[in-house]
């Protein structure tokens, strides 16, 4: 038996010992070396192989990972032992995609001289170190997301054996001597340095190259670092060079003619956003080995049928044109007949697309969306291979139906924002047994009518269907499928009740919007129940908004911890809210606005501390603001108006919010005074306190909020983080604008405003508030302010709106407001201002309306002439035929039919002037001109009605 066991023995008791000491500093989760046992021979144990002939250690292989997965499934901690210098013959060590975090660099290795293989990667270590230049049979060296640093490569010229070398992501920031150093890798046959703030390289430095490598591989991606130098030293250093990878680079020009031209070889070439402008060089057609390349992400421009004929079509299989500024109409692709993917997406293509230009037998992909393309969907009866259809955002029209029908082997297809019509039935789809990703969303035109007793031959997992009509029944049929996870069905004409089933099939979603429809009765309320913590909804959005929905909201309570978007608004939801949300961390928006709701606001809100975005506003809540909120210190919108809201505001608002942009508590029961804390809030651009029971006066210190100055303003709204995934309008907010409750959306970027009217303020207008003057909108009506209007109140040169009427203001009405040339409403009535109203052109376009009310001023437009004046004419004097006669027939609702239509023909031909943010703020100038020319007109009209004697 002894004898036995020592011939199964073949590991070396010195490096056995040297093995276990290397396990005892490693911490392992998840019994990765279970098998590391005493009783065991080592050459058997998990990672470890060993020689066949003299039994020495060769092989220690324990990745955590595979670089396929985004998390390592089974990852070690700890440190690395140095006993690994007792395995003098180990030739292969991976320790890679493990989390020796913490731990810095085993410089010990560099004195493993018989490696040949050696894979450090994802591991977070510090400093390279020099001796491994020591490792000179070294053939793979992998050390990439390490996040190191390196002053110098030197070390690097040692390894001529060396055919592999991946550095991404370790800083060579000041490593200047980099391509001397690969210049000397005579045996280099891949080589990866993404992501290395590699300097730039000047011509004139370039190293000396006397030898050809056999460099096939080549990947200088995102350094962004002038490396177009370098492209024709390459050309020399290796004749067989068959991928390069400059993507995130700096060109700032056109693609140099004699770039890639001796390339021979070139099969995949990679210019991602490499600022290339211009169009190819002819050069690159001679490259008769290209396979794929791709150029998005650049500056383009040029037609694409120009740019097609300087590519070879020889053995192209993949093109990526996407995201430039190409224009002209679609090619013929045809003679590209190996083309297996073609990405043209974000262009300016235009025109409609021949029959015949598609004849592509092999295309798997074609994405031609957000692009400008008019006419039928095109032909695609040559393209039976494709298994990607991307179309949308372009406007297509016509069916569809006739032309897919047949394409048996679709797996995703997008026609959304066109302009499709047609009936879909279950006829149609019948061949798509492997769709798993369909978007037909805003086509308004497309019907979808399907039997409630259709079972599909596909299982989507994603499935938009906005803007179509799918109504007036909840489509049944969604509950065959049993692998969705995205689901969009908003504005979809659905005027009925969620089913009991769809409760089941919600636990599945990461995605629901069923917004802007006529959904009534109750959610079901087994939606989203938590099994357990594993189990619970991973949901990324729930938006349900603009609909009927009626009954509590408990089945929050199972929304999980990856939910970022929640929109419950415009519903009959009534009841308390759940105090539930202690494990929704992720939660960055929440609407609850426009229900029934009662109560206390939750006191688990506090554990939101990644909230941005709250909407309360129109409920019964009551009580005052939890003080747990103070944790949500990210939060930028809070709207809790309209409500019963009670207290005084707490002092915390103006210390837990550093970057708080609206602050709405109006129209609630708040008292006591405003306090000084809230100045605190520099980058806030609403600040509503309007319609409360608050006294004392106006903080001078609101000249503190900075984000309403010109010199330090800052507009949050211009970098909000958030795309129109979740909702288009995601930063709008009610406020009181003008008199009116107007819903901001998008043009909330654009809006800064202080309301607080309503309210039982008292003393002073303080002049410090004259130094914001990038303030667009200004209430303080209705309260019981004394003393004058602030002389330099000219100052405040983006005034739009501002209203001080009601008070009881005395003195007269500044020169200065004459500069305020953007002012397009101004109300100082019911106050005790006297003397003369300022002549200048601008103050007299103000209706009387806006002067009412004080007695002591005098002065156009007031019929109340001033001494030396001219006398005016008899207000009882009635108007001939021929006063005025462009408005007598005219009545106030034809101010505001004219206003309307002016509006949106204005709208119709403009709007795109929003995506230009240089335009922007003069465009809503204009806008809000034209809006307050037809409130001054339809104000002048009541007046006039109101003069005139009931027989005329």
């Amino acid at each position: 038996m002894i004898m036995g066991h020592c011939l199964q023995m073949r590991c070396l008791e010195r490096e056995r010992v040297a093995l276990f000491k290397f396990k005892d500093q490693l911490i392992d989760n998840y019994g990765r070396l279970s098998s590391w046992s005493r009783q065991e021979d080592c050459c058997k144990w998990e990672g470890v192989r060993c020689h066949n002939k003299t039994n020495h250690v060769t092989r220690l292989h324990l990745p955590g990972g595979f670089p396929e997965d985004i998390i390592p499934s089974r990852p070690l901690r700890g440190n690395i032992s140095d006993s690994l210098l007792e395995l003098h013959h180990l030739s292969h060590l991976d320790l890679s995609f493990n989390k020796f975090r913490d731990a810095p660099f085993p410089d010990f290795i560099g004195s493993l001289t018989k490696l040949r293989y050696l894979n450090l990667s994802r591991n977070n270590f510090g400093q390279i170190p020099h001796n491994l230049g020591n490792l000179s049979k070294l053939l793979y060296l992998d050390l990439n997301d390490n996040y190191g640093y390196r002053e110098n490569l030197d070390w690097l010229s040692r390894l001529h054996s060396l055919r592999y070398l991946n550095l991404n992501s370790v800083n060579l920031s000041m490593a200047t001597d980099w391509l001397p150093a690969i210049s000397k890798l005579t045996s280099i046959e891949e080589l990866h340095l993404r992501y290395c703030n590699l300097p730039d390289i000047v011509p004139s430095s370039l190293p000396y190259v006397n030898a050809s490598t056999p460099l096939a591989i080549l990947d200088l991606s995102y350094n962004n670092a002038k490396l177009v130098s370098t492209i024709p030293w390459f050309s020399n250093f290796s004749k067989v060079l068959s991928s390069i990878d400059l993507s995130g680079n700096n060109f700032f020009g056109p693609i140099p003619d004699d770039a890639f031209k001796d390339m021979k070889s070139l099969s995949y070439l990679h210019l991602i956003d490499c600022g290339i402008e211009g169009g190819i060089p002819r050069s690159l057609g001679n490259l008769t080995t290209l396979i794929s390349l791709t150029l998005s992400e650049n500056h383009m421009t040029g037609h694409l049928s120009e740019i097609m004929m300087n590519i070879s079509e020889n053995k192209l299989h993949h093109l990526d044109l996407s995201s430039n500024n190409i224009t002209g109409p679609f090619p013929n692709f045809s003679r590209f007949s190996l083309l297996k993917t073609l990405d043209i997406y974000f262009n300016y293509l235009n025109g409609s697309i021949p029959k015949g230009y598609l004849q592509l037998p092999h295309l798997v992909e074609l994405d031609l969306s957000s692009n400008q393309i008019t006419g039928p969907i095109p032909d695609l009866s040559f393209c039976s291979s494709m298994k990607y259809l991307f179309l949308n955002h372009n406007m297509f029209n016509g069916t569809f139906i006739e032309t897919i029908v047949g394409m048996s082997k679709l797996e995703s297809l997008s026609l959304r924002s066109n302009h499709f019509e047609g009936i879909i039935t279950e006829n149609h789809l019948t061949n798509f047994s492997r769709l798993n990703y369909l978007d037909l969303s805003y086509n308004s035109l497309v019907s979808m009518q399907l039997s409630s007793h259709w079972v599909p031959p596909f299982q989507v997992e994603e499935l938009y269907l906005a803007g179509c009509k799918v109504g007036p029944e909840f489509p049944k049929w969604l509950r065959t499928q049993k692998q969705l996870r995205y689901l969009d069905i908003s504005s979809a004409q659905i005027s009925d009740t969620i089913p009991n089933w769809f409760g089941n099939q919600s636990l599945s979603l990461f995605y629901l919007n069923a917004s802007y429809n006529q959904i009534y009765g109750f959610f079901p309320e087994n939606s989203f129940s938590t099994l357990n913590d594993s189990q619970s909804i991973r949901g990324e959005a729930l938006d349900l908004s603009r609909n009927q929905i009626s009954g509590s909201v408990t089945f929050l309570c199972g929304m999980g911890y990856l939910t970022y978007f929640i929109d419950l608004s415009d519903n009959l939801f009534s009841g308390q809210v759940p105090d539930c949300f202690a494990n929704s961390q992720p939660l960055k928006y929440l609407n609850l606005a426009n229900n029934g709701f009662t109560g206390l606001i939750p006191n688990s809100f506090g554990f939101l501390t990644r909230i941005n975005i709250l909407h309360l506003q129109n409920n019964s809540f009551s009580g005052a603001i939890p003080i747990s909120m103070m944790n949500c210190t990210r939060l930028k919108i809070i709207d809790v108006g309209k409500n019963r809201l009670i207290g005084e505001i707490p002092t915390w608002l103006g210390f837990s919010f550093k970057y708080w942009r609206v602050l709405s508590l109006r129209q609630n029961e708040f008292y006591g005074t405003i306090p000084s804390n809230l100045c605190n809030l520099r980058y806030v651009q609403v600040l509503d306190l309007s319609s409360n029971n608050l006294s004392g006066v106006i903080p001078k210190c609101l000249q503190n909020l900075t984000s309403m100055t010109r010199k330090d303003g800052f507009n949050y709204f211009e970098s909000f983080p958030y795309t129109a995934l979740y909702s288009p309008n995601i930063d709008g907010v009610d406020l009181m604008w003008k008199g009116t409750e107007v819903e901001y959306k998008k043009g909330l970027r654009l809006v800064k405003l202080i309301d607080l009217s309503s309210n039982n303020l008292v003393g002073k207008i303080p002049s410090e508030i004259t130094k914001l003057d990038d303030l667009v909108g200004l209430n303080l009506s209705r309260n019981k302010l004394t003393g004058s209007i602030p002389q330099d109140i000219g100052r405040m040169m983006s005034l739009n709106f501002l209203d001080l009427s009601r008070n009881h203001l005395s003195g007269g009405v500044p020169t200065s407001l004459s500069e305020l040339n953007g002012l397009g409403v101004l109300n100082l009535s019911y106050n005790n201002l006297s003397g003369k109203i300022p002549q200048d052109t601008h103050m007299v376009t103000f209706n009387e309306l806006s002067y009412t009310g004080n007695p002591g001023l005098c002065g156009r437009p007031l019929i109340k002439s001033c001494p030396g004046d001219e006398t005016r004419q008899d207000p009882k004097h009635t108007p001939s035929d021929d006063d005025d006669s462009d408005d007598n027939f005219i009545t106030q609702g034809f101010y505001i039919a004219m206003g309307l239509g002016f509006g949106i023909a204005f709208g119709g031909i403009f709007g795109t002037i929003l995506f230009n943010r240089s335009s922007r703020h003069a465009y809503f100038q204009v806008l809000n001109r034209v809006e307050d020319y037809v409130y001054v007109r339809v104000e002048l009209m009541k007046a006039r009605l109101r003069r005139t004697p009931q027989n005329e």
